[in-house]
Parts: C-alpha cells; sequence; structure tokens
C-alpha cells in the first residue's frame, strides 16, 4: 500500500499537532477548517490556528460556512478520492453526505474514554466531575455525535493537580501515537472497530463562561475540580467588595473553619477561602481584577485578600 490520500478537518489550536502528524504520515491533499472569526476586544478577523500552521506547511486550505449539503464541498472532496479523512476538534457535525466519500471512513480523535463524555468538552468535564483515569480514542464517525465505533484508545492518568490544559497536553502525546501504529493497522484490516456501548454513555456540553461563576457553598474538593477543570476559559471566578477576581490554582486542605461559605481567612500570609462543607481551600494563583495572575501571598501583600472578605 502507497501513502494514504488524507483530508484534515480541525480548528483550534489542539488539532495543530494532528494536522502536522498526519503531514508527516500520509498524502495530505486538502484541509478544512472553520472560517476566519472576529476576536478580541477590537474584533479583528483572526484566522484559526489551523488555517495558520496548514499554510505554513504548504496545504490547501477551504473553509466553508456550512458543510451540510455543500454541493462544491461534496465535489471537491469526491475528486481527491481521499482514502480517509481525519477529525480533530472541527466544530461542527459531519453530514453522511461527507462521512460516506472516503474508503476507510471518517476518523475522529476524542479526548474521553468514549462511551463516556461525548461531546465538546471531554476533558473540562471529567476534571470537574473528579475522574482519575481518561483516555484519547480513535473512532469510526458515524451521522450522531460521538457515537461511532473505536478503533483505539489509550488511558492517561488525571493527577490530582492537573487542569485541563495538562491533560490535553498529555492526551494529545498519546492521540500521536494512535495515528503512527492503530490508524494504520486499522487501514490494512489488522483492528476492526468496536461498537460502543450506549448505557455507560454520558454528556459534556460545551462551556460557558456562566459555568465558572464560583458556588461557595460547594465542597472545597468540588470548588478545586472546577477550578482546574474550567482553566484556562472560564475560569473560576467570583467577586470580592464587588471587583472581579478570578480563582486560577487552589489546593484543598484538612483544615476547617466555622466562619461562613466563601469567607477569606489569611493564616501565616497565606489566603484561603471557606467552603460549603467548611474546609478551607488555599488560593494558591489568583488575577484581580485588571491585574495579571499573582500568587496568594503576593494577592494579600497586595490588599486584594483580606482577611474577613467575602467571595460571592
Amino acid at each position: 500500500m502507497g501513502l494514504l490520500k488524507t483530508i484534515f478537518m480541525g480548528t483550534p489550536e489542539i488539532s495543530v499537532p494532528f494536522l502536522k502528524k498526519l503531514k508527516e504520515l500520509t498524502d495530505l491533499k486538502l484541509v478544512i477548517t472553520q472560517p476566519d472569526r472576529p476576536k478580541g476586544r477590537k474584533k479583528k478577523l483572526t484566522p484559526p490556528p489551523v488555517k495558520e500552521e496548514a499554510k505554513k506547511l504548504g496545504l490547501e486550505v477551504i473553509q466553508p460556512e456550512k458543510i451540510k449539503k455543500n454541493e462544491e464541498l461534496i465535489n471537491k472532496i469526491k475528486k481527491i478520492e481521499p482514502d480517509l479523512i481525519l477529525v480533530v476538534a472541527y466544530g461542527k457535525i459531519i453530514p453522511e453526505s461527507i462521512l460516506n466519500i472516503p474508503k476507510y471512513g471518517c476518523l475522529n480523535i476524542h479526548f474521553s474514554s468514549l462511551p463516556k463524555y461525548r461531546g465538546a468538552a471531554p476533558v473540562n468535564w471529567a476534571i470537574v466531575n473528579g475522574e482519575v483515569v481518561t483516555s484519547v480514542c480513535l473512532m469510526k464517525m458515524d451521522k450522531r455525535l460521538d457515537t461511532g465505533p473505536i478503533i483505539g484508545c489509550i488511558s492517561e492518568k488525571i493527577e490530582p493537580d492537573d487542569n485541563a490544559e495538562d491533560v490535553f497536553k498529555k492526551l494529545t502525546a498519546k492521540g500521536l501515537k494512535l495515528l503512527e501504529t492503530t490508524m494504520f493497522d486499522y487501514v490494512s484490516g489488522k483492528i476492526k472497530p468496536v461498537p460502543q456501548h450506549e448505557e455507560h454513555a454520558s454528556y459534556a456540553p460545551i462551556i460557558k463562561k456562566s459555568d465558572g461563576k464560583i458556588d461557595p457553598n460547594l465542597p472545597a474538593v468540588d470548588i478545586h475540580n472546577r477550578v482546574r477543570g474550567f482553566y484556562p476559559w472560564p475560569s473560576v471566578f467570583g467577586r470580592i467588595n464587588g471587583k472581579l477576581i478570578k480563582i486560577l490554582k487552589t489546593f484543598p486542605s484538612e483544615m476547617k473553619s466555622d466562619k461562613e461559605p466563601g469567607t477569606i481567612q489569611i493564616i501565616n500570609n497565606i489566603p484561603f477561602m471557606v467552603c460549603g462543607d467548611k474546609h478551607l481551600l488555599k488560593l494558591m494563583i489568583v488575577q484581580p481584577e485588571s491585574k495579571k495572575p499573582m500568587d496568594g501571598k503576593s494577592a494579600v501583600n497586595g490588599g486584594y485578600l483580606k482577611d474577613g472578605d467575602r467571595i460571592e
């Protein structure tokens, strides 16, 4: 068998390593990504990271606004006659009209232990829910969201202080291995995709900014998991005396307090927050309004966190 003829579909930064690996391993004919979008305060039209990388690699890039019932796109893909299409965080459901074109189908890298955490934000919700193990899976796509049969998965431990960014990095490294070995074993017929067990399915919805709003009444471990799971966006945030503060890194302590949840306690110049289970949560890195992230001691010394303040 010669080099596989492939197409890549992806959009954000997390997709870029897989684009580069597919270019290295196959005859990559086309990159499909989402259109440039306004970004930042000035709403400057900004290309997605996949487009920028594809241009560096000298690859043809197209950015269709819609892919459903897009005859021009379908005809372009058919003309290429791809062996497979690899999809990594493209951001839209791929219609059957495209799924059925490649010889070996459309394959997807998904960052969870499928069928758990189907959907847009599997890493984040796995951490928020206190999972200690997750996986990255290579799946053959079907017409529904993340329901196709599994070609291969590699597990990865979630450490107690891992945030979403850390876990993505670890899963990306494992996911690239799936492309180097498992993808080719599937194409050669050594691996047959295994259907998912629907009874074990769960869903990881897209994250909204409001998900980061702090609830001091939650147990300390739950707040800690939300801080990890919602880093770097939207982060866990609240207000102290009307001013916004983001909580970027925490550590649950064994100490307890009889004060109200949300109360700041300063112990040896280190800030803690009282949680709903009365345990103290150490505030290791915070970002006061209009300031850069800083460690807890600096926030205390700068007067941004005072004993008796309330985060709400």
